[in-house]
């Protein structure tokens, strides 16, 4: 395949590039123009952003006019820069996933957006993205990359990639999707997103004055129009989480394509993510209390690269949602290495009183205040902590941990069970440690580290001969298997 000429990107990527930096200076220069009309309107106090405007737009169009791209079966080379022209040549097989996504500047085009990421990439970035280009084109790229990295490996292949079947291996029907929403929560995120957002106009809102307003209200016997209020916050910000999480995961479907997992979500914007199963590090089985009691779970797979999907840096979401007795054959299929139909052990009964003890830890003196300053009635959130020692007692009885030659399995939590299943030779660090109260009870705390950097498991109060145990098999040679 000789190498194409250069070319330039779909005259839509000036679009998507400019909302993308308006979208970032619409704060910014809000508070400016705010900041100026403080002392009354002139003309002069939207010079700045209108040239910061003007600046944007100019520099958007010469971007779009200086990048260029071109590939062959070896290599992917990018040119881009105004003012310092930086080219970039990138081997195919360097590449370790490619994400497609269509926004709505895309789709108006008939176009896609395509990150690629490689080895030596910033945690959460892409070493190139290519903002517009054709679907057929982004397919040839995908199919390129995969037949460099196949000889590399000096695979051969008895048919062309692209008449190979893929099979769908899992996707979501529109119910499980709502399903996944419904039990997903995410209220406190958008409540958080919010509170950051009008922190950039703590100069011209009176936060104080609203603050000593709710005192007085509270101090006035107002507390449940409060409580109300707070509420109906909540709710809002749970019906937006609801929503964002429908269109996340409208039309999931997961793919195996030789040896790359392809999974393609999303409704307004449509992103396909392709993860080398050579980059996957582990597998991660969360279950919060509101889908375990359904019998549902979420299984997502660690990745030694940046945040694929939008989600956090390292971590693939595999299956939103799913009934458990499914996972371990989508698992089989996906990476028919790894078991997760394992015997857990058990953590020994000397650690039960720990985990029932620990949440009284944070919660008494200050329940014990709120109970007395709203006596009698307040003598109801007594009632909190027999419940912090049941919520101990369970979390006690799922902790656990399962070993065999191959792989190491960690689970933890309750509200929100985390079960994590590492290969062996993926495994970075195993730290075993003790605390004071933990060695007069000969227990220890496992923690388990694998790549990205920071991706932890843990589990709190295990025996120390079987954390020992552990240790030592990490230590064991890395070839024996069993």
């Amino acid at each position: 395949m000789t190498r194409k000429a250069r070319r330039r990107l779909h005259p839509i990527a000036i679009m998507a590039g400019l909302g993308k930096e308006l979208k970032n200076m619409v704060v910014p220069l809000l508070v400016i123009m705010a900041a100026g009309s403080r002392h009354g309107f002139s003309w002069t106090d939207i010079l700045v952003p209108l040239a910061a405007l003007i600046y944007t737009l100019v520099m958007g169009v010469l971007s779009w006019l200086r990048f260029t791209y071109e590939w062959d079966d070896t290599c992917l080379v990018v040119e881009e820069g105004v003012f310092v022209r930086k080219k970039r040549s990138i081997p195919l097989e360097r590449i370790h996933g490619i994400s497609v996504t269509e926004g709505i500047w895309q789709r108006m085009a008939g176009v896609v957006q395509v990150h690629i990421e490689t080895a030596g990439d910033a945690l959460g970035e892409a070493e190139v993205t290519l903002r517009a280009i054709s679907r057929e084109e982004a397919r040839r790229l995908q199919r390129c990359v995969e037949q460099a990295k196949h000889k590399a490996e000096n695979a051969s292949h008895p048919e062309p990639l692209a008449n190979r079947p893929h099979p769908v291996l899992f996707t979501l029907s529109m119910k499980e999707v709502w399903v996944a929403s419904l039990t997903s929560g995410g209220a406190l995120g958008v409540v958080a997103a919010l509170c950051a957002f009008l922190s950039q106009f703590s100069d011209f809102i009176p936060y104080e004055a609203l603050v000593r307003d709710i005192q007085s209200t509270w101090n006035g016997h107002g507390r449940w129009y409060i409580a109300l209020l707070i509420l109906s916050i909540l709710l809002a910000a749970y019906g937006v989480a609801i929503v964002q999480n429908m269109i996340r995961y409208a039309s999931f479907v997961v793919r195996k394509q030789e040896d790359t997992i392809v999974i393609a979500r999303g409704w307004l914007e449509r992103k396909a993510v392709s993860v080398p199963v050579a980059r996957v590090q582990g597998i991660v089985i969360h279950e919060n209390w509101l889908r375990r009691f359904f019998g549902y779970a979420s299984v997502s797979i660690i990745h030694a690269g940046g945040a694929l999907d939008g989600g956090p840096s390292g971590e693939v979401v595999l299956c939103p949602l799913v009934k458990k007795h499914r996972i371990v054959p989508i698992v089989q299929a996906c990476l028919p290495e790894y078991r997760l139909d394992v015997p857990f052990c058990p953590l020994p009964q000397r650690a039960k009183s720990r985990y029932m003890l620990r949440p009284l830890y944070w919660l008494t003196i200050p329940v014990g205040v709120a109970a007395y300053m709203e006596r009698p009635w307040g003598a109801g959130l007594l009632f909190v902590l027999p419940l912090a020692l049941w919520i101990g007692a369970r979390r006690y009885q799922a902790a656990g941990w399962a070993l065999s030659s191959k792989q190491l399995s960690l689970r933890n939590g309750w509200f929100r069970r985390t079960t994590a299943h590492l290969l062996k030779r993926h495994v970075q660090s195993l730290e075993i440690a003790t605390t004071w109260w933990q060695r007069k009870k000969q227990l220890a705390t496992i923690s388990a580290s694998v790549m990205p950097v920071g991706t932890r498991s843990r589990v709190v109060d295990v025996d120390e001969e079987d954390a020992a145990s552990i240790y030592r098999w990490l230590q064991g040679e890395k070839g024996d298997q069993t």
